[in-house]
């Protein structure tokens, strides 16, 4: 393992693994099933789920009315028990729930970093009221979508133009990463390569 010295500020949009965390918003398959690019958000969220277990984020995830549009996907729910686990929510933005506030507030992390389903619906609206609430916000732009592209770019345009910050998964991994050469590191590079 490389010693890692002491490394000078960096920008503050750049993921820090003592300030993130991940939110998989609403990976159920009654809503996957009608997304465009599919295996690319499930392959993409797993990886993102799987790989901030080796930097040791927090893991937050939701459902959507989970009695009647069941669990989170069991591809990304052996990831995390996180996910295995999800809040239950019935609003659109997860933080128009009480619940998933206080769990986020509990963490005390104010980067958040999101994958999920739909990025117009529920993806953008978190992400837009999380801003609100004073998070600096993150989408992975691979690991979320909708039904139809063209409502999958349109919510991205809308975040980004709000201040959310549009990112690939890969790029959020190795910004949390911060220097190669380490356990952690190589462990990723295993999944970036798999």
């Amino acid at each position: 393992m490389l010693e890692v010295l002491d490394m000078p500020s960096r920008h503050p949009s750049i993921l820090n693994p003592d300030t993130a965390l991940l939110l998989l918003v609403d990976l159920q398959e009654p809503f996957l099933r009608r997304v465009d690019e599919r295996g690319r958000v499930v392959e993409r969220c797993a990886f993102l789920a799987q790989s901030v277990e080796i930097v040791g984020l927090p893991v937050i995830a939701t459902v959507q009315y989970r009695e009647r549009m069941g669990g989170v996907i069991d591809e990304i729910a052996r990831h995390t028990a996180s996910a295995a686990d999800p809040l239950d929510k019935m609003c659109f933005s997860c933080a128009g729930d009480a619940a998933f506030l206080e769990v986020l507030r509990a963490t005390g992390r104010r980067q958040i970093l999101i994958g999920g389903i739909e990025t117009h619906i529920c993806v953008a609206q978190t992400a837009l009221d999380l801003l609100h609430h004073g998070y600096q916000v993150h989408v992975a732009a691979d690991a979320v979508s909708s039904r139809g592209i063209d409502r999958h770019k349109l919510g991205m345009e809308k975040m980004r133009d709000a201040g959310v910050i549009p990112c690939s998964a890969e790029q959020a991994i190795f910004e949390l990463l911060q220097v190669s050469g380490t356990a952690e590191f190589k462990k990723v590079l295993s999944l970036v390569k798999g």
